[in-house]
């Protein structure tokens, strides 16, 4: 009964429909004006792809866990590759708009996450990294992932200042995103509120549930920040020697 609850958490009606309206008016219309290049369109649907991929794969294996052991397992390791889809796809945006005018440091931390990104998937794959003795190699590939944005975060401290972070790249969003996944891991890993009312969160408002809600509306939140600095971005200007150094690579 518990893994029906999580398919209903995992189906949360309202935030398909709303991926798909942001979606359309990313693509089509939108804040953006008619004009989007079509750039902008493939670096947001990184982040829908991602989210629609996390949460499809996460209910088919809540859904699919009580087949066999073989089926529960297959989609375990789909659960965590999808996790792995997501914090790259949620990456890609913010360091493509937040080192909009600089092409190598964008290219750079986005091959970066990527290479992570993949390593992760593997290690979520691979059934010789499921044995126990891994147990450290996967944890260091996921804290590694979540943690890769502290390079880029620092260099943009470095060469823009904490107050363009806040102002330009719609930081303080982000930040509260980083709040929300804590807190669901937080609950998960301690397993809150069923440890304080046994048997009263058999099937809802158990930590799982609470992890996946949390995880739910830091895509919205992320979705929010990253629009809005798509919008400072594209109705804003670069500077001249950006501006140059774009024009020679587009030659």
């Amino acid at each position: 009964m518990s893994s029906c609850g999580m398919v209903i958490v995992l189906l949360f009606p309202p935030l398909l429909s709303a991926l798909k309206v942001f979606g359309h008016s990313i693509l089509k219309r939108g804040t953006f004006g008619p004009t989007l290049l079509w750039q902008e369109k493939i670096v947001f649907s990184f982040f829908f792809g991602g989210a629609v991929v996390c949460l499809g794969l996460s209910f088919a294996f809540h859904t699919l866990c009580c087949h066999s052991i073989n089926v529960g397992r297959i989609f375990c390791k789909l659960d965590y590759m999808g996790i792995s889809l997501l914090i790259v796809g949620s990456f890609i945006p913010w360091i493509y708009y937040g080192f909009y005018c600089r092409m190598e440091p964008k290219i750079t931390y986005i091959g970066m996450v990527s290479v992570l990104g993949v390593a992760a998937i593997i290690v979520s794959l691979w059934d010789k990294f499921s044995e126990s003795r891994f147990r450290p190699l996967r944890a260091g590939v996921f804290v590694g992932m979540g943690c890769s944005g502290i390079l880029p975060t620092i260099h943009y401290i470095i060469t823009d200042g904490v107050r363009s972070l806040f102002e330009d790249n719609a930081f303080h969003w982000l930040l509260l995103m980083a709040f929300l996944y804590l807190l669901g891991a937080l609950l998960y890993a301690t397993r809150t509120p069923e440890r304080f009312f046994p048997g009263k969160c058999d099937i809802w408002f158990q930590s799982h549930q609470l992890f996946h809600t949390c995880v739910v509306i830091a895509a919205f939140v992320h979705y929010y920040g990253i629009s809005e600095m798509a919008w400072m971005r594209l109705n804003g200007r670069c500077p001249t020697d950006a501006l140059s150094f774009l024009s020679r690579t587009e030659l």
